[in-house]
């Protein structure tokens, strides 16, 4: 497993981070003392168990020039840990903090993640298709990818990446601070990542992201999660089986 991106681990010593976080998820000036503190804690975590890992597929999609990246990433099992801490000890606000944080280091993971491609592959990611979205209505290249994004696939995914990642019987990863995805490749520079949510047709999902369209990669804000991004659409898609 290739070793956590060490500018998102910084950014939990980052203020400028901690306060969009405190600003983004309402909290009150007087509990930034409390997320630091949090936040810092995380920190070892993050630098002894968080991880990436990337693996080619070996297959052709027809009519698409772009190669394909089965992607992992995961916070770690310690942030479980710690999360799990502060709720057995009733501790809900800190918690829920944590919770926070990591979604925050996880949507950040995405864009560092791009950034690794295009800075060491000399290509750059086009899309990223999460397990349960859709690529397309039509062609035979779109079937065999939705083929591979059945949420039922996510063991084999976790397999091949080799990653100290699992999930359960309802497709949950665990530790829940991991995310799997395909990363769609292109040697286009001028090619800019679309949004997270998109191929998602659940208009209605807590996690639904706006995209914002002067941002250079289009990765969209989230507000009002209750679940990280990756665990949360996860969980919700199993729901919906």
């Amino acid at each position: 497993m290739q070793t956590f991106f060490s500018e998102i681990t910084a950014l939990c010593r980052n203020e400028q981070f901690l306060h969009s976080v405190m600003e983004k998820y309402h909290y009150d000036p007087e509990e930034y003392p409390n997320l630091k503190r949090l936040a810092g804690e995380m920190i070892p975590c993050l630098e002894t168990e968080a991880g990436w890992q990337d693996r080619e597929i070996q297959e052709t999609f027809p009519g698409r020039d772009q190669s394909f990246l089965t992607v992992g990433i995961t916070l770690g099992k310690g942030i479980d840990e710690l999360q799990e801490k502060y709720l057995q000890n009733g501790f809900l606000t800190e918690s829920y903090m944590i919770e926070v944080l990591s979604s925050e280091l996880l949507l950040e993971s995405y864009q560092a993640y791009t950034k690794w491609v295009a800075d060491h592959r000399e290509l750059h990611v086009a899309r990223l298709y999460f397990l349960g979205s859709v690529a397309g209505e039509s062609g035979s290249s779109e079937k065999k990818l939705n083929d591979r994004l059945q949420l039922e696939n996510l063991p084999v995914l976790l397999w091949e990446l080799q990653m100290p990642v699992t999930c359960n019987e309802a497709y949950c990863m665990i530790p829940k601070k991991s995310v799997v995805f395909y990363a769609e490749l292109t040697k286009d520079p001028f090619t800019k990542c679309a949004g997270i949510c998109l191929g998602c047709g659940r208009r209605d999902c807590p996690n639904r992201m706006e995209e914002k369209e002067n941002f250079p990669l289009r990765f969209a804000d989230m507000t009002d999660r209750p679940l990280s991004y990756g665990y949360a659409r996860i969980f919700s898609k199993a729901d919906v089986k």
